[in-house]
């Protein structure tokens, strides 16, 4: 497994590949998505891989709960259905926050840390095919589209899109699309044209928000009350919902409870000692330990408004 701590050749390949990606992308004719690793020397091709895994992985950083998305089976009743590849997506652009904000770490550092998060899964896996995409695209259903463009294989693999009951509700607001028919065709575009899956592990709401939890003190609510409206509520979510295009899934709860503003407030609060290796594993996958204790990103305090 990685030590959590790339080389610097690493690095400055990684730095060489983002500079490249976000300098030609204003290009009307540049790729707006680029692999970058790769358990394997080619992509998937050929009809070789026909059920993909694909998890937005612009953490700031991954957690546990990431890592337990990414690990979600393809399918519950039946063990031997397994995902033929994963995709690790790195957005350079945010729908909310455009290219980042104060207190963030930079876009090089997140792009380690998704590299991380996919050496990871490459450990834990039994046999992983795992990239690392750069992508242009902030939209879920657009990213969809420009995947199908990017592999061109026939038969076109089905993506199986994980994500947490928060990007869910924020998938289906009207307001990214310009209006709601607008939206309507996304999601016809997704489900049923592309017949994308979205596969989602519902989160207690306190843990986006960074508050604490004790599993003893505690029970994980599964369907957030948001989820529930969404899906009961007339409107594309509910209909693909009822369709099967949308699944519901659990993750294990005290991984469910670890959220990136958690991990920020910790550093933050023990930037004044070496923060305690134990806890952070705990919070954060095994491969993201070290990097984080000597990198010290999020150490330094967020600055005044």
């Amino acid at each position: 497994m990685c030590t959590g701590l790339l080389p610097k050749a690493r690095s400055r390949v990684l730095q060489d590949a983002l500079d490249r990606f976000t300098e030609t992308i204003s290009q009307e004719s540049a790729p707006r998505i680029r692999i970058v690793y790769s358990t394997n020397a080619e992509r998937p091709s050929n009809g070789s891989a026909q059920h993909v895994a694909v998890l937005d992985a612009s953490f700031n950083p991954p957690t546990r709960a990431h890592l337990a998305l990414a690990q979600l089976p393809r399918s519950v009743s039946d063990k031997k259905q397994v995902f033929d590849a994963h995709m690790l997506i790195f957005s350079v652009r945010n729908a909310d926050k455009g290219k980042g904000r104060p207190g963030d770490a930079s876009m090089l550092q997140r792009l380690e840390m998704v590299e991380l998060l996919a050496r990871q899964l490459e450990s834990d896996l039994p046999s992983p095919n795992i990239s690392v995409a750069l992508v242009d695209e902030p939209l879920v259903f657009a990213k969809s589209t420009l995947i199908h463009s990017y592999w061109d294989q026939s038969p076109a693999p089905r993506l199986y899109w994980l994500m947490g009951s928060d990007t869910l509700t924020r998938v289906f607001q009207s307001k990214y699309y310009g209006s709601q028919a607008r939206l309507e065709q996304w999601t016809t575009q997704f489900f049923e044209k592309e017949q994308s899956v979205i596969l989602c592990a519902e989160r207690p709401k306190e843990s986006s928000q960074g508050q604490a939890h004790s599993a003893q003190q505690s029970s994980l609510q599964q369907e957030s009350e948001e989820v529930r409206q969404l899906l009961t509520s007339p409107g594309p979510a509910h209909d693909w919902y009822e369709r099967g295009s949308i699944e519901l899934r659990t993750i294990n709860s005290d991984a469910a409870w670890q959220s990136s503003t958690a991990v920020r407030k910790f550093l933050r609060t023990s930037q004044q000692d070496s923060p305690s290796k134990q806890q952070l594993s705990s919070m954060v996958p095994d491969t993201l330990v070290d990097y984080l204790q000597t990198r010290g990103i999020y150490n330094e305090p967020l600055p005044e408004p």
